[in-house]
């Protein structure tokens, strides 16, 4: 252990510069994808479906399904800003890539959840006088939520490993940090085991904070 904590002691800066974009980056992706994932998969849902915007967004969601994170990254960071003739960071090519391709993911999920919630209830809220929107809020979403706590916070797990890849461009994250350390200490025995176990760390605090919601939702 000794030369794991000699290179923490003389590394821990870049290694917080590291780590503060990794949480930057996975908080404000999942942000995106949960808000986006759960506007598209409520559109998208056969109770609210709105033609040709729901096959629009059955479109959209189809592509990024399809399309590996990783080549997502890639289009976002070098086809896009040539293709449009815009200038797009590392970071913020990272985080709209990241967000929208979870995002996916998370709108296939509400979409299979709401479609399980039996007609009857909808027809009961909409002679109870509730709209469509207040149904969905106040009835639906409650019920999906609780029921997907695992699924989502598996996504959002694997949102926080996916971060590792923005390295690739440039992005100093954790990864990148300790690319950075091993070209200068050549020990990359004890960067990668520092590396893996502050992402272990992170995974078993999203978990417990996952079960402890999970119990406040029962």
């Amino acid at each position: 252990m000794n030369p794991i904590i000699n290179l923490i002691r003389n590394s821990w800066p870049l290694l917080m510069q590291g780590l503060s974009m990794t949480l930057f980056l996975w908080l404000t992706t999942a942000i995106i994808a949960l808000s986006m994932g759960m506007l598209w998969g409520i559109m998208r849902s056969n109770a609210v479906r709105i033609k040709l915007l729901s096959g629009g967004l059955d479109v959209i969601t189809f592509v990024l399904r399809g399309i590996p994170y990783y080549v997502q990254l890639l289009i976002a960071y070098f086809v896009l800003p040539a293709a449009l003739g815009i200038n797009l960071s590392a970071c913020t090519a990272a985080i709209l890539s990241l967000g929208f391709c979870s995002a996916a993911y998370i709108s296939q999920m509400i979409r299979g959840s709401i479609n399980t919630i039996p007609t009857g209830q909808w027809l009961a809220a909409r002679a109870l006088g509730y709209s469509t929107l207040q149904t969905i809020w106040y009835i639906i979403l409650p019920q999906v939520l609780k029921a997907l706590t695992p699924a989502l916070t598996g996504e959002l797990d694997q949102l926080l490993k996916s971060t590792s890849l923005v390295s690739s461009i440039g992005v100093l994250e954790l990864t990148r940090a300790g690319m950075n350390i091993i070209a200068r200490t050549m020990n990359p025995i004890s960067v990668y085991t520092t590396i893996a176990l502050i992402y272990l760390i992170l995974s078993s605090l999203l978990a417990i904070a996952a079960q402890t919601l999970n119990r406040r939702l029962s």
